[in-house]
């Protein structure tokens, strides 16, 4: 080979090698996608189950941007967490391109149902529709509801709870009882302003013969004395000819 051929050989590897070296950094820059097909795309990262921050600083790192859309209820995420992503995990998308998030606001809330004058039964399984739990069931005296249906819950008909809380049934015991206050000796006038004070009324009057008694007061009573009846009873009543 003449010296002329080695240095035109020499020239020309030369070239090529910092060609080379310049095509490789320019490669590893992200330059030259282009040349693998991908013009700038990057591989979508989840950020399902992660914060918004946390989720920005993981786009951030693939060049994306985070765009946040409608919050959505979630039972299986977390409130304040990311509970989907558009594109999905996985795809391709150019860099710079934002990504739309959906945050959880967790589970749906639910309302409970007005269970008034329901069977215990029929509202354990109304509340389990629901997925909600019926919890200790409560007695109270109701004037409107019979004895063993539903009064009403706790909390209250209408509420917002999560699901899979826990609801008291409040059962009646029909009305409430009292014992009945002693009339017996009594003038009517003064029978009824403590029959009434009771919470009780005067029910049948007639007239009726005792020695033991003065004229014209209550020589009997039906229901007798310290009896328990319901609020708002009507107590019969016996008055001394």
């Amino acid at each position: 080979m003449g010296r002329s051929a080695l240095v035109a050989f020499l020239t020309s590897l030369a070239t090529t090698v910092a060609a080379f070296a310049a095509l490789t950094v320019a490669d590893r820059r992200g330059a030259l996608e282009f040349l693998h097909g991908r013009r700038g795309d990057v591989e979508v990262p989840s950020i399902n189950g992660v914060s918004v921050e946390q989720a920005r600083d993981l786009l951030r790192a693939r060049d994306l941007l985070l765009t946040l859309q409608a919050e959505r209820p979630d039972p299986a995420i977390p409130a304040g967490k990311v509970a989907g992503q558009v594109p999905l995990a996985g795809s391709r998308t150019p860099r710079g391109a934002a990504i739309q998030a959906f945050v959880s606001t967790g589970a749906g809330a639910v309302a409970i149902p007005t269970l008034t004058g329901a069977r215990p039964d029929d509202a354990v399984e109304q509340l389990r529709n629901r997925k909600l739990s019926a919890g200790h069931r409560r007695e109270e005296a109701s004037d409107t509801v019979a004895a063993g249906l539903v009064i009403g819950t706790d909390p209250a008909a209408g509420r917002n709870v999560g699901p899979d809380s826990e609801v008291t049934l409040i059962i009646s015991t029909g009305r409430a009882m009292k014992p009945i206050p002693k009339v017996l000796g009594l003038r009517m006038s003064k029978a009824k302003k403590a029959l009434e004070e009771a919470g009780f009324k005067v029910g049948t009057t007639r007239t009726g013969s005792s020695d033991n008694y003065d004229d014209e007061v209550i020589i009997k009573q039906d229901p007798t004395e310290n009896t328990p009846a319901a609020l708002g009873s009507a107590v019969n009543l016996v008055i001394n000819e």
